[in-house]
């Protein structure tokens, strides 16, 4: 009986000997360090929002299960936060990718100074947001910004108008500014996409008669098409969580008029309440992850396989 049970383990013994544990050994290092910086914090937010913690008694925190929850569902400013945060990422989305995909057709042509057009259009990006924030709050300042003086000089105001104290104005501007910031990103990805189509592809087009709008729709659009739709996912997730630009600018106001979720997670820290805070930013963590799985299997992979 002994030895009957001794062959197995053998058996066990030397297939583990034969395996290569190299690949492992070179795998470890990176997911140890994606769990220490993705998976860990992740379960620690969420263990976070099942509880009262505040700043100022993080370690006597008291479990209280899903109350937190219960009142994300009654709060006013969390549920007017779920549009905001769609608007913000529609409207921030699609313009950077309406803007993006002419400037990178335009950029993949030939001719001279495009490697210095190309520097001039990353410049944007490479601003640091907090300096983009304030540079569009001077030029749209009510009391000496240059938009208003422009705007005067030229007769289409009598007087200057403070643009960020009004509602849709202060979105408008705050949107404006992410999308110059942004917009640079797409365009790199685009023209990257664009520069590995085969020229072969649009001499044959040529020769068979297709003008230019035709050569866009046949033949770079359908190369365009994969990267377009991970962007729109890409950056609606980047969006949705982005506070710097918003807080610099507007923090979130007037009043609560443009609080996404993710500012509105990040003001809750202001005032001490981790616990509830971890609960917003789980929420919005789920509504991503549900609207992400649902793009990938529904809109992606039908347009995708087409």
């Amino acid at each position: 009986m002994g030895a009957r049970s001794a062959l197995p383990v053998r058996a066990v013994a030397e297939r583990l000997a034969r395996v290569d544990l190299a690949p492992y050994a070179f795998v470890a290092p990176i997911v140890l360090l994606l769990l220490a910086i993705s998976v860990y914090p992740a379960l620690y937010a969420i263990w976070l929002a099942t509880t009262d913690a505040t700043l100022l008694r993080l370690a006597r925190a008291q479990f209280v299960g899903a109350a937190n929850f219960v009142r994300l569902a009654g709060d006013p400013i969390f549920l007017a936060g779920i549009w905001k945060t769609i608007r913000w990422d529609a409207v921030v989305v699609l313009t950077e990718l309406a803007l993006a995909l002419p400037m990178a057709l335009f950029l993949d042509l030939k001719f001279r100074g495009r490697g210095l057009l190309r520097a001039i259009v990353v410049m944007p990006y490479i601003i640091p947001p907090a300096v983009t924030a304030l540079m569009w709050i001077y030029m749209f300042d009510g009391s000496f910004g240059i938009v208003n003086d422009l705007l005067v000089r030229a007769g289409a105001l009598e007087q200057p108008v403070s643009w960020l104290s009004d509602p849709a104005g202060a979105f408008s501007i705050t949107a404006a500014a992410m999308i110059w910031a942004g917009t640079p990103l797409m365009v790199i990805i685009l023209l990257a996409v664009l520069q590995t189509v085969p020229k072969e592809l649009y001499e044959a087009a040529t020769v068979d008669g297709a003008n230019a709008w035709e050569r866009f729709r046949h033949v770079a659009f359908p190369q365009l098409v994969p990267t377009i739709l991970f962007l729109l996912l890409l950056r609606t997730i980047w969006m949705s969580n982005h506070i710097d630009m918003i807080f610099i600018m507007t923090r979130g106001g007037p009043g609560f008029s443009n609080y996404t979720e993710a500012l509105y997670a990040f003001m809750v820290v202001q005032q001490f309440e981790i616990g509830y805070a971890s609960a917003v930013a789980v929420a919005l963590a789920a509504i991503l992850l549900f609207g992400s799985a649902f793009y990938v299997r529904h809109l992606a992979a039908t347009v995708l396989n087409r």
